[in-house]
C-alpha cells in the first residue's frame, strides 16, 4: 500500500527524516519497500496568474503572455494555446529546477525576452502527456511554491502490510504504529460533535439484521440535501496517490475515510431504496445482483447481501449495487459502516472472482468498535464537501458487544523465550504505546487488555512478539542453540518407502509423482475416482477429488510419454490413496505402490531379443517385490487369482491376462496387462503391464532376518518329473513338498513344464529339482533316496500325480 507521509504526520508528531523512519518501521516488522520523493527534484516553481495573452510579434505559433505572481509581473513566451487571461498556472523563473535536473535561464525566443516558463504536467513530471500548460484551480493562492500547492512536498511510502496486521491498513493505523516504534505522540484527531438536524435518521430508514453470525454490527447515517459534484484538488491528489480514482465528492469522501480509518464505507442513494428498509441477509439461491462495475452476478445462499424489499442493493463487504449508486442527481444518501465477518467476505470475494479495497480490509478484520467513529467522520466530511444536513442519530444494530481480549504477560516467560532481560516497567510502557491498557497482576506478570483493532494479538506469545519488535530485534543477542546430536532411528514407514524405492529403481524404473487430487469425471472403469473423497474448496474441477488409486495417474503418464515418441516407459509411484468411508467421516489413507511397463523387455539393443513386456514380467515384478518386503519365504504366502467376474477392472485390465494378488489370504492388489480397448483409446501400439499393491501387509508380517553360518556340508539334488492336473496350483505343490522335511529340503526349482503329445487333456507335465542339504552332516545316498521316495508318495497320494520314469 502507498501512504502519504504528510497525511500520516497529521496523526503523529514524529519529526524523523523519511530514511530513518523507514528503517525503524522495517526493523519493527512493517516493511517499507520504497519511499519516493513526490517533488521529483522541482525547485523554484511558483503559482501565478495570467494577466494577458497576446500574439508574438515574430511568430504566429507563439503567444506572448503577461504573468503575475504576488507583486511582480513577468513576460513569458509560450507555445501552448490552452490558456487565457485569469488562469492560474505553475511558473518556473530564472534559476528554477525541473525534474531531471533541468535548470531554467532567461532567454530570447524569436527576438523577444522570456523571463521564465509556464509548465505543463509533463514538464513537472506529473504525467506522460498533456494538452498544454497545467491550469490550476481558480482559488489557488499566488506566489506559493508549487510543491505545496499540489501536495508535492511529500513522500510516498510503499509499505508491505502482512495479512495479520489489518490495523496498519490505514493512515491512522500506520501513524499509531509509528508512534509506538519511535515514541512520538499519537494524535487521535478526535471528531467533535456533529451538527445534526432535528429530523431523525430512524424515521427515514429501517435496518433489519437477519444474519447476526455474518454481520456482527451494522450502522447507518442519513444525509439530506447534498449536491454531488467533483471533489476539490487536495482530495483528488490524496486518493490518486493511494491508487484510487476520483468519482465524485460523496464517493470520494467514503474512500478518503477508508484510507484514513481503515473502515470500508458505502453510500446508497436513499431514494432508490424501496420501502425505506435495508435487510442484511443471506442471498437466495440463484439470486442475481448487478454490481457497480455493471456486471450481473449470480449469488448463492452462502453469500451475505444488503437488500431492500425488491432486490439486492449491495454484496456485503465486496461491492455496492448499481441500482442504488450515488450519481449527479442524488440529493439524499444513506451511509453504511459495518463489521462483516472476515470468512464470509473472503469466501464471497473468491467465489465471485471480485476483489475490492473494501473486501481486502474486511477479509483481514476491521475494528468493530471503530464502525461508528468512521461513520461520523465521513458524514462530517460529506457535509463539508457536498453540503446538506446530517439527520439526527446513528442507526446502530450491534446485537452482542464484542469484548476485548485480556492476555497475561509473564516476565519470566518472555525472558526465557527471547533470551534477554525483560523489564515489567518497560513492557508496560511498550504495551501502552501500542494502545493497550496494562494492569499489574502480581507474580511479575501483567494483564494486558488488547484494543479491538489489534485482531492479531490473542495469546501470550503475541505479546512477547510485540515486546521484542518494539524493543528491537537487534537487541536480541546471537547465540548458537544447544542441542544434543543423536542418530535418529528411521520409522517403519520411512524404512518401507526406502525398501520399495530402492527395489524399483534397481529394477530400472523411474519414480513418478502426481497430484493427490484428480477430476471427478468418469475415468477408466475400476480406476475412476468419481465417487472418491470430494474436496470442499478445490483449486479447479480437475483437482476436485482425492485419488482412490495410483494406476489411473500412471496410465496418463504413459499416454503422455508415448504421445511424445518415448517408446520405453517404466514408471512407479509410491503415494497414499484415500478410501471413502461414511458421510462426514475422515477418509482412510492407505500407502500404495503402482507401476507401469511399456516397450521392450531388454530395451533396444543389437545383441538382445526384441521382446515386449508380457504378463509374466509384471507377475515376476510383484513376486520379487513381495519377497523384498516380506522376506525370502514370503513367496509361499503369495497367491494369484482371476479377477472376479463382476469386477470393473476387467474393462481396464485384460480379462485373460490379469489377476488379483493375495497375501496370506488377504487381497493386497492386482496385476495385469491393459485391456486392448484401453490401449487403442490411448493409441498404444504395444501391450502395457501394470500393478498396484498395498505393501503394508507383507511388510508388517515379515520375519526378522536370521543369518546362518555357511555350512561345510555339501548339497545334493534330485530331479523328479510327474504328470498332474492342470488345476493344481504350483504353489500348493511346492508348499507340500517342503513340509516333508523343512530342515533338509533347502530349495525346489521348476525347470520344465510340458503340455501336448502323450500328455492327457487337462494334465501337464512338471519337472522339479529338489535341493537337499543337512547342515549337521553329509547325507548318505540311502537317506537321499528315502526322502525322494517320500516326495513321490506325497505327490501321488495328495495331488494324484503320476511319476514319470
Amino acid at each position: 500500500m502507498i501512504f502519504s507521509y504528510n497525511w500520516i504526520k497529521e496523526f503523529t508528531d514524529s519529526k524523523l527524516p523519511v530514511a530513518e523512519l523507514t528503517d525503524k518501521l522495517t526493523m519493527a516488522g512493517v516493511e517499507v519497500e520504497a519511499a519516493s520523493d513526490l517533488s521529483g527534484g522541482i525547485d523554484g516553481v511558483i503559482t501565478a496568474e495570467i494577466l494577458e495573452v497576446g500574439s508574438h510579434p515574430n511568430a504566429d505559433k507563439l503567444s506572448l503572455c503577461t504573468v503575475k505572481s504576488m507583486d511582480s509581473t513577468y513576460t513569458i513566451v509560450c507555445g501552448a494555446k490552452n490558456m487565457k487571461a485569469g488562469d492560474r498556472v505553475a511558473l518556473a523563473l530564472h534559476g528554477a529546477t525541473l525534474p531531471g535536473g533541468i535548470k531554467l535561464k532567461k532567454s530570447k525566443i524569436r527576438g523577444v525576452a522570456s523571463e521564465g516558463m509556464m509548465c505543463s504536467e509533463v514538464e513537472l513530471g506529473l504525467a506522460n502527456t498533456s494538452d498544454g500548460i497545467m491550469i490550476l484551480p481558480k482559488d489557488t493562492e499566488l506566489g506559493v511554491d508549487i510543491k505545496d500547492a499540489l501536495g508535492l512536498n511529500d513522500h510516498a511510502l510503499e509499505v508491505c502490510i502482512t495479512p495479520n496486521r489489518a490495523d496498519c491498513l490505514s493512515i491512522r493505523g500506520l501513524a499509531r504504529e509509528i508512534s509506538a516504534v519511535t515514541g512520538a505522540k499519537f494524535i487521535a484527531s478526535a471528531i467533535g460533535a456533529l451538527e445534526e438536524d432535528k429530523e431523525e435518521a430512524k424515521d427515514n430508514i429501517k435496518i433489519t439484521l437477519e444474519d447476526k453470525d455474518l454481520c456482527m454490527r451494522y450502522s447507518a447515517r442519513v444525509v439530506k440535501g447534498v449536491k454531488v459534484g467533483p471533489s476539490p484538488g487536495w482530495l483528488k491528489a490524496r486518493l490518486e496517490l493511494s491508487g484510487i480514482r476520483s468519482i465524485n465528492n460523496v464517493v470520494d469522501a467514503t474512500n478518503y475515510v477508508l484510507l484514513e480509518y481503515g473502515q470500508p464505507l458505502h453510500a446508497f442513494d436513499l431514494k432508490k431504496i424501496k420501502s425505506g428498509e435495508l435487510i442484511v441477509r443471506r442471498a437466495k439461491k440463484n439470486e442475481n445482483a448487478k454490481t457497480l462495475d455493471d456486471v450481473e452476478r449470480k449469488l448463492n445462499d452462502d453469500m451475505l447481501v444488503i437488500a431492500d424489499k425488491d432486490k439486492v442493493q449491495a454484496i456485503a463487504g465486496v461491492m455496492g449495487g448499481l441500482d442504488s449508486e450515488v450519481d449527479e442527481k442524488t440529493t439524499e444518501i444513506l451511509l453504511e459502516s459495518a463489521y462483516f465477518t472476515p470468512a464470509t467476505v473472503r469466501r464471497t470475494s473468491r467465489e465471485l472472482g471480485l476483489s475490492s479495497d473494501s473486501s481486502y480490509r474486511f477479509e483481514r478484520g476491521v475494528d468493530i468498535e471503530g464502525v461508528p467513529l468512521a461513520l461520523d467522520r465521513v458524514a462530517g466530511l460529506i457535509k463539508e464537501l457536498a453540503g446538506g444536513k446530517i439527520l439526527k442519530g446513528i442507526i446502530d444494530e450491534y446485537p452482542e458487544q464484542k469484548k476485548n481480549a485480556v492476555v497475561n504477560f509473564r516476565v519470566g516467560r518472555a525472558e526465557k523465550i527471547l533470551g534477554i532481560k525483560v523489564s515489567a516497567k518497560e513492557a508496560t510502557e511498550i504495551f501502552t504505546r501500542l494502545g493497550m491498557s496494562v494492569k499489574d497482576s502480581g507474580d511479575d506478570s501483567l494483564d494486558v487488555t488488547v484494543p479491538s483493532y489489534r485482531v492479531d494479538v490473542n495469546i501470550e506469545a503475541d505479546l512477547i512478539e510485540e515486546y521484542a519488535r518494539i524493543t528491537g530485534y537487534d537487541k536480541i543477542p546471537t547465540t548458537l542453540p544447544r542441542a544434543g546430536i543423536s542418530h535418529a532411528e528411521p520409522t517403519d514407514e520411512v524404512k518401507l518407502k526406502s525398501i520399495i524405492r530402492n527395489y524399483f529403481i534397481g529394477s530400472g524404473f523411474l519414480e513418478a509423482i502426481n497430484y493427490s487430487f484428480t477430476s471427478n469425471e468418469e475415468g477408466l472403469p475400476g480406476l475412476s475416482s468419481k465417487d472418491g473423497v470430494k474436496v470442499l474448496n478445490p483449486l479447479s474441477e480437475e483437482q476436485s477429488v482425492l485419488r482412490t488409486n495410483l494406476l489411473a495417474s500412471l496410465i496418463e503418464n504413459l499416454s503422455y510419454n508415448v504421445a511424445r515418441q518415448n517408446e520405453e516407459v517404466a514408471l512407479f509411484e509410491l503415494r497414499p490413496v484415500f478410501i471413502p468411508k461414511g458421510e462426514g467421516e475422515r477418509p482412510k489413507e492407505e500407502l500404495h505402490v503402482a507401476a507401469i511397463m511399456y516397450g521392450l523387455r531388454d530395451g533396444f539393443s543389437w545383441n538382445r531379443p526384441k521382446e515386449d513386456f508380457d504378463f509374466f514380467d509384471v507377475k515376476g515384478l510383484s513376486e520379487k517385490l513381495i519377497m523384498t518386503l516380506g522376506g525370502a519365504d514370503s513367496i509361499d504366502a503369495l497367491t494369484f487369482k482371476n479377477l472376479p467376474e463382476e469386477s470393473l477392472l476387467r474393462e481396464t485390465l485384460h480379462p485373460g491376462k490379469s489377476a488379483t494378488v493375495f497375501y496370506k489370504g488377504k487381497e493386497i492388489g492386482y496385476i495385469g496387462e491393459l485391456h486392448p480397448e484401453v490401449c487403442e483409446k490411448l493409441d498404444l501400439k504395444k501391450p502395457a503391464m501394470a500393478l498396484e499393491i498395498n505393501p503394508l501387509t507383507p511388510y508388517k508380517k515379515r520375519k526378522k532376518l536370521a543369518f546362518k553360518d555357511l555350512t561345510k556340508f555339501p548339497e545334493s539334488s534330485r530331479d523328479l518329473a510327474f504328470v498332474i492336473d492342470s488345476e493344481v496350483p504350483y504353489s500348493d505343490i511346492i508348499s507340500g513338498v517342503k513340509q516333508i522335511d523343512t530342515k533338509v529340503i533347502e530349495m525346489i526349482e521348476l525347470f520344465d513344464v510340458y503340455y501336448g503329445k502323450n500328455i492327457p487333456k487337462g494334465k501337464r507335465s512338471l519337472a522339479i529339482r529338489v535341493i537337499i542339504r543337512d547342515r549337521q552332516k553329509t547325507l548318505l545316498t540311502e537317506e537321499i533316496e528315502a526322502l525322494m521316495t517320500r516326495v513321490a508318495e506325497l505327490l501321488k497320494d495328495k495331488f494324484g500325480a503320476d511319476i514319470r520314469v
